[in-house]
């Protein structure tokens, strides 16, 4: 049933709101139809209908971005799909982590931007930096999105771990990614560039101090 109740509220929403509304992760869909349908009362279904609208109008102007887990589920299906391509702005090897992560049942956690999937993230303690594999999708074409994803997700970790947070360490090899990342607050390590595997570009480790190292 709520499959018909995701495709009936989108029907009824505006072409904007309907197509927000579609772009969303199936969580989200299911959740604002459970929302409008949980009472028969058509009167209310309108109200309800109406202010999802307004909601959804506002994130046009004021795109929310949100950190949170994904379901071993969700990760075992879109692994299997093989359908993910990632913005030249991911991390090295953004692909094979997370297939790796997938496989030995490890936390991911993906950015939503106003419900829809935009990005993953994988953490893991290295040393003493926490390192970041972060896959930006390829569908992210405006150009404010990376610096809002990675804003995203350092808002996250900072209210998640608060003092013990250590530094947050990426591996990039595209120039362009380098620069990007720099002007996100990453700082290049003294001899922190290695020679890439052959025909590709140096491997460069890039550290966001939280605290004065």
């Amino acid at each position: 049933m709520t499959k018909q109740q995701i495709e009936k509220l989108a029907d009824l929403l505006p072409p904007f709101a309907a197509t927000l509304y579609l772009d969303m992760i199936p969580e989200f869909q299911e959740g604002y139809a459970s929302y409008v349908y949980q009472t028969p009362k058509q009167d209310i279904q309108k109200r309800r209908i109406k202010q999802l609208t307004k909601n959804f109008e506002r994130l046009l102007d004021t795109p929310s971005f949100y950190v949170m887990p994904v379901t071993r589920k969700t990760a075992e299906q879109l692994l299997a799909d093989k359908g993910l391509a990632y913005h030249l702005l991911s991390t090295v090897a953004a692909n094979q982590v997370f297939a790796a992560a997938v496989n030995e049942n490890q936390t991911l956690f993906q950015v939503l931007r106003n419900g829809a999937r935009v990005a993953f993230v994988i953490l893991q303690e290295k040393e003493e930096f926490l390192e970041m594999t972060l896959g930006i999708l390829e569908t992210v074409t405006e150009n404010e999105v990376p610096a809002a994803i990675v804003e995203a997700v350092q808002t996250y970790l900072l209210a998640d771990m608060q003092e013990k947070l250590p530094s947050l360490s990426i591996m990039v090899s595209q120039e362009s990614s380098k620069l990007f990342y720099q002007e996100q607050g990453f700082v290049l390590l003294a001899k922190g560039c290695k020679p890439g595997n052959e025909n590709d570009s140096d491997v460069c480790q890039l550290v966001k101090y939280f605290s004065k190292p």
